[in-house]
């Protein structure tokens, strides 16, 4: 049974304590992990999936839960009271009827969804009873200003709206956190918070920037109160006072120098006379980066900072949901090995390009490529020296695709690539390109350290020179590459 720190076996349950395994890995035991860590007298103590790389069991990795790939360990886990059943699988169902751990409760199906939506509620009641009480106080205020102000109508009316404006911050703050729970795209969440962040905190500029580890930059998702070609699109965790939020947390600058590198994220810094900024947190690790700006002075007052930090904690919960949700999707028309687009993802692009070749009069271009004498190769030295050479291919397919271009890996040893807006000239030269580079590419070591020569053969195809259908484009460029094959191999061969 594998051990995380914390995991293992496990102390027998204090009185009035329970200890919780879940079973299942997809994003709503994900969020319920989430949940039921902030809930006393309660422990989650282990996690179960038949999917090592499920979600949830890389969350319970990084909070030092125990996890398993195996039902049957959960047996040796001393104190085990419940397991809560979300999983997604009927397998995983069937193995917790027929395996009844003893003395171990099982809550499944309705009962499940039960406590999921007990979760959510406890969620958003703990964030509504915080409101109700600022908006008890607010009625208080009303109140109190009536009975001392009745003698001066003028001093009523100007209290009375202080406090109408103070309520409809606050509603519009309830709102806001609701619909922060609708959205499970990043892009919505992202213009979500920055509209959250003008209402609530009356900001003049706004933008959330995400991190991306692969360069540790910080990137543009969303942005209010100017047009989106002010803002520098990226910006490295080094530099100006987004970067420093990232590395250092809440940054606050009330009168900024005109020529402070720290307004540098604004291509008119000058323009920026105060601005703040706040981490967009998820554990322990940052995710992105909340910024608020004015064009005139402004000190942010303790009552706003307290506003923003809530902005941003509810903002980081949506935003994580948010990108478990997108590398979901991105996974499932992923092909895993080579990290291009999947034979399903592929088709219903090419019919979405048909379509608008159709309705625009564009033509487009499609290429087929095979890698040369793969299964002797495979035969001879194994196939994950062949999976190398997959992974090499796919990445001198990526370096000379444009950013429209869509390649995906079809089957076995075998691509295709959608080149939109692109004639039979243009696709042969992309074609060219990467047979050349498959053919330089010092490829896989032999038994006497010297690099194996691979190359590919592909076939080049037109709509509407070519063909009149997408299957019919598939078919033309799928004909020319076997002629290649014929003709030789690694040769570039467009369709006739």
């Amino acid at each position: 049974m594998e051990e995380r720190a914390g995991a293992g076996t496990v102390t027998p349950a204090r009185r009035g304590h329970i200890s919780i395994a879940i079973a299942g890995g997809g994003l709503k035991a994900t969020s319920v992990l989430r949940l039921l860590s902030d809930i006393d007298n309660l422990s989650v103590v282990a996690v179960y999936d038949t999917t090592r790389s499920a979600p949830a069991l890389r969350l319970a990795d990084d909070m030092g839960i125990f996890t398993t790939t195996e039902l049957s360990e959960l047996s040796q886990i001393a104190g085990l009271d419940l397991i809560l059943d979300l999983s997604e699988e009927s397998s995983i169902r069937d193995s917790l009827e027929t395996e009844r751990l003893s003395g171990v409760a099982v809550v499944t199906g309705s009962g499940a969804e039960l406590v999921w939506d007990l979760l959510i509620a406890k969620k958003r009641s703990e964030e509504q009873e915080k409101i109700f009480v600022e908006l008890q106080v607010a009625y208080d205020k009303i109140r109190s200003h009536e009975r001392r102000l009745q003698s001066s109508k003028e001093a009523l009316e100007k209290a009375n709206e202080e406090l109408e404006g103070r309520l409809a911050e606050i509603f519009f703050t309830h709102e806001f956190f609701k619909a922060l729970t609708t959205f499970s795209s990043i892009d919505d969440v992202a213009s979500l918070i920055v509209d959250g962040a003008n209402g609530i905190l009356g900001a003049e500029i706004s933008a959330v920037y995400l991190f991306s580890q692969d360069d540790w930059t910080l990137r543009l998702c969303s942005s209010q109160g100017r047009p989106e070609d002010s803002f520098r699109a990226i910006i490295p965790v080094s530099e100006t006072i987004i970067g420093t939020a990232f590395r250092d947390g809440f940054v606050q600058q009330n009168d900024v120098d005109p020529n402070s590198e720290l307004a540098a994220w604004f291509l008119r810094p000058e323009e920026i006379r105060s601005q703040a900024a706040i981490p967009l947190r998820s554990g322990d690790s940052v995710i992105g980066v909340l910024m608020v700006a004015s064009a005139t002075y402004r000190d942010l007052t303790n009552a706003e900072r307290d506003r923003l930090q809530v902005i941003a904690n509810q903002s980081s919960l949506a935003l994580q949901n948010a990108l478990l949700h997108g590398e979901l999707q991105r996974l499932s028309v992923t092909d895993r090995l080579t990290d291009l687009y999947n034979h399903g993802y592929i088709h219903q692009r090419l019919d979405e390009e048909m379509e608008r070749c159709l309705r625009f009069e564009h033509q487009m271009s499609l290429i087929m490529l095979d890698i040369d004498d793969f299964k002797k190769f495979n035969d001879r030295y194994g196939h994950p020296r062949g999976d190398t050479v997959l992974q090499a291919v796919s990445s001198i397919i990526r370096e000379n695709l444009r950013e429209i271009d869509v390649a995906a890996r079809y089957g076995g040893e075998e691509f295709v690539i959608l080149l939109p807006e692109t004639d039979i000239v243009g696709a042969f030269s992309v074609a060219e390109r990467i047979r050349a580079g498959t053919e330089k590419y010092p490829h896989v070591l032999d038994e006497k350290g010297e690099s194996v020569p691979q190359t590919v053969s592909l076939g080049v195809a037109n709509y509407p020179a070519n063909a009149s259908t997408a299957a019919a484009l598939v078919e033309a460029a799928d004909q020319a590459m076997y002629q290649a094959k014929r003709a030789g191999k690694n040769q570039v061969v467009v369709a006739t």
